[in-house]
């Protein structure tokens, strides 16, 4: 029986035409080089790695930061004119007496801080002892606290932090914590190596049960593990050169993992199965052609789409955010690589024998027909093809209410607070942010990061004095800080006497020259002012890094500065609003990259006008609900208990952003595959309604395989112990469950149904044009001609 277009079988289905094009030619060649290629391609991993091992960076902690914002000419002034140490560790003691000033007290502190003073990163040792101000001393006077500060920088003191800490001495019946943030940074990427090794210990083994579900076969289920084991090292080596050209951020590293496992599986597992089912009417050359030349193709589209949507992020000015983009691109680089090189080449030497070692499971475990003659009676049949003929008798039926309930799905997101995710409740739940939290309950001005306002007189010299002109210049503004909002709680200043000393008296030695005074009030008074700078210090009841807390800068930013001043303000609220400023700007062009670009690719992809939109609706529609997903659960809190974290009632302002360059791409992960074979159906048969049943009955197995694969992965990450990355964990999992059930078997032969010929439409020029371009293949027969 002919396998032409317009002769089916006898059984029914009609065979595709025979792709051309830039992808079957690259199949030839993957199969003339059949022997080299996984040579070459082991070589690149063992390469790449030993270059990454003798000259590879250190991944960044921060990365939040906008340089040239206000909040950095603020902390550079502070830094510059207060000749500030770089960072610090805490160490809080709890006297079981409750009197942590006592002389006593404080030689034990000394004491057990004997070695710490002895090393080389630290400048100095502030105590209670040495320097009794408030801020040392907790409300009850019970606890104390001691600032170690180091010579190095936040990120270059990571490394110190676990020493620093062994050599402070735990005395005996004390309470201690050890805490700041180089501490908490380094218990940080204690937890993200331990949850990255658990999200792997996880994911993987539920892969290859999945994967033997599908295949039914030891030797084609591990052919994509494989893959995973030569992209995903390679993305690391990369990685970690690219961070000693460019800031790379530690969570660049979860990123890249849960992107790599899941499109290295899924593309192997699209790529194999296609050559297993090639191979039951072909010999291994052409059915390696075939499959290059239609599932390659895909794939290649597919991981464009997702590299596209990553790139948006290089955008941002924040480098935590390029950085993840970075890693991403070179993520999905690298399973594509890999994917369209070295997975032909061993699926052309395995040949007939990528059937071997069969896996006896009963039938209803099984995600698709392994009995050649059963798969050919049942393609473009079963569950989801019986789903979609249904849709198609009613569209509009199911589709309304199915948006509907999407969209109200989504509607939490419309009440999301954003922040940078450096709110105490957003840190880790580590040793050290217990530190932070006992600082924050008990310390004078530790339960808030306050508003840090620089107050400055270009050109002047106080040497340590202040005038009575320049004292109230001072207190008029901090008079109108106080006022400015009624959540304004305190504001700290150099007119803020010490302890014991009456405030006239503080003032008037505050105007007389340095020299003349008390050296305990001159190193008192040099905290607050020096050279041509004084400090200010708000409080209030916001949350620092909140909405109202960068309300509250911009409020302060607008009071007119005392005359012949200039005014910066710095800390975690100012810093929150210049980030949040920044990636505001960014977010409309990022988006509208993502979506032109990823339209402009379906285009070259389908030759369809039509196609596209539908496909950035669809993708909107999915993305809109895991986002009202991720409002309703980490930010209100809601499962909070079930799925173990704390909220801070805001949602990091990259999660969003990063779930939607990922998932925006991930979208046409399934869809372009899914499309590709609709179409493939409709060239050889003309049917619009018929090749949308059996395109979504032919790839209903794979793409469920698929979609189970990617949420194993992203559900292990949800079970991190960082809320970050549960949060991206958990939604993206459900979003990949929406776009592969509800999206694909419902909304797509709904629409598609609805469109009916138009679906395929373009100008005939336009797609003879495109067609040249080898990506898209103007079919033969009436199909094309029927849809223009």
């Amino acid at each position: 029986m002919s396998n032409s277009p317009t002769s089916p079988p006898s059984n029914g289905h009609v065979r595709e035409l025979h792709p051309t094009g830039i992808f079957a030619a690259v199949g030839r060649f993957d199969y003339r080089f059949r022997r080299w290629l996984p040579i070459i391609g082991l070589a690149i991993v063992i390469g790449t790695n030993v270059w990454a091992a003798t000259s590879g960076g250190t991944l960044i902690q921060g990365g939040w930061v906008i340089d040239g914002s206000e909040e950095q000419r603020a902390a550079a002034i502070i830094a510059d004119r207060f000749k500030s140490e770089a960072t610090t560790m805490l160490v809080v003691y709890r006297d079981a007496d409750g009197d942590a000033a006592s002389p006593e007290f404080q030689a034990t502190i000394e004491a057990s801080l004997a070695w710490v003073a002895d090393d080389p990163a630290v400048t100095k040792i502030q105590t209670y002892a040495s320097t009794p101000v408030p801020a040392l001393l907790s409300e009850d006077g019970a606890t104390t606290m001691a600032v170690v500060y180091l010579a190095k920088g936040v990120e270059d003191a990571v490394t110190d932090a676990g020493r620093l800490a062994d050599e402070v001495e735990h005395p005996s019946g004390v309470t201690m914590w050890i805490t700041g943030i180089p501490q908490v940074y380094h218990e940080f990427n204690a937890k993200i190596e331990r949850d990255l090794f658990q999200a792997e210990a996880i994911s993987l083994p539920i892969a290859l049960l999945i994967l033997l579900a599908v295949f039914g076969t030891v030797v084609g289920a591990a052919l994509p593990l494989v893959i995973a084991g030569f992209a995903m090292p390679t993305a690391f080596a990369v990685i970690s050169l690219l961070a000693n050209v460019t800031e790379m951020s530690i969570f660049v590293t979860n990123i890249a993992t849960m992107i790599g496992l899941a499109l290295a599986i899924d593309y192997s597992l699209f790529m194999v199965s296609r050559f297993r089912e090639e191979l039951r009417h072909h010999d291994v050359e052409i059915a390696l052609e075939r499959m290059m030349g239609s599932v390659g193709k895909a794939v290649a589209v597919s991981g464009i789409a997702v590299a596209v949507g990553l790139s948006s992020l290089v955008i941002f000015d924040a480098a935590a955010l390029r950085s993840m983009g970075l890693g991403g691109i070179v993520t999905v680089l690298s399973t594509l690589i890999f994917g369209l090189t070295v997975l032909p080449a061993l699926l052309a030497l395995l040949g007939p024998r990528v059937n071997r070692l069969r896996v006896p499971l009963p039938r209803f475990l099984r995600l698709m027909e392994d009995n050649p003659d059963a798969a050919d009676r049942r393609q473009g049949r079963g569950i989801w093809a019986w789903i979609a003929a249904r849709v198609m008798r009613r569209p509009f039926l199911v589709s309304i209410p199915v948006l509907a309930v999407l969209l109200v799905a989504g509607s939490p997101f419309l009440g999301i607070q954003l922040s940078t995710g450096q709110n105490l409740a957003d840190l880790p739940p580590v040793p050290s942010r217990i530190g932070f939290e006992v600082i924050a309950k008990e310390f004078p001005g530790g339960e808030s990061d306050p508003i840090a306002v620089v107050l400055t007189w270009p050109g002047e010299d106080f040497a340590g004095s202040l005038s009575t002109e320049q004292q109230a210049q001072v207190e008029a503004y901090q008079g109108a800080v106080l006022a400015v909002d009624p959540k304004v709680t305190s504001v700290e200043s150099v007119l803020t006497p010490p302890p014991g000393m009456a405030a006239d008296q503080y003032l008037g030695l505050l105007a007389t020259p340095a020299a003349d005074r008390p050296a305990a009030l001159n190193e008192y008074v040099a905290d607050w002012l020096a050279v041509d700078t004084t400090k200010l210090r708000v409080f209030s009841d916001y949350v620092p890094d909140s909405d109202d807390g960068r309300a509250l800068v911009g409020r302060i930013r607008a009071i007119p500065p005392p005359e012949g001043t200039e005014v910066l303000t710095g800390g975690l609220p100012s810093r929150s609003a210049d980030f949040l400023a920044s990636f505001d700007a960014s977010v409309p062009i990022a988006i509208l990259i993502v979506v032109l670009v990823t339209s402009a690719v379906r285009f070259l992809t389908f030759g369809s006008v039509v196609l596209p939109v539908k496909a950035v609706l669809m993708s909107m529609i999915s993305v809109t609900a895991s986002f009202g997903a991720l409002v309703w659960i980490f930010q209100d809190g809601h499962l909070s208990g079930l799925l173990g974290f704390e909220t801070s009632h805001t949602i990091g302002a990259w999660q969003p952003i990063i779930m939607f360059a990922i998932l925006f791409g991930l979208s046409m992960d399934y869809e372009v595959l899914l499309l590709s074979r609709i179409r493939e159906r409709y060239l050889a048969t003309g049917d619009n309604t018929r090749a949308v049943a059996e395109g979504i009955g032919i790839t209903g197995g794979m793409i469920t395989g698929a979609a189970l694969i990617m949420v194993a992965v992203f559900a292990a990450f949800g079970m991190s112990s960082i809320t970050s990355i549960k949060a991206l964990g958990v939604t993206m999992s459900l979003a990949v469950l929406i776009d592969a059930t509800i999206v694909r078997g419902l909304l797509v032969p709904a629409f598609m149904r609805i469109m009916g010929r138009a679906n395929w439409w373009a100008p005939a020029w336009l797609q003879r044009a495109v067609a040249r371009l080898g990506l898209y293949e103007v079919g033969s027969g009436g199909a094309e001609a029927a849809a223009r």
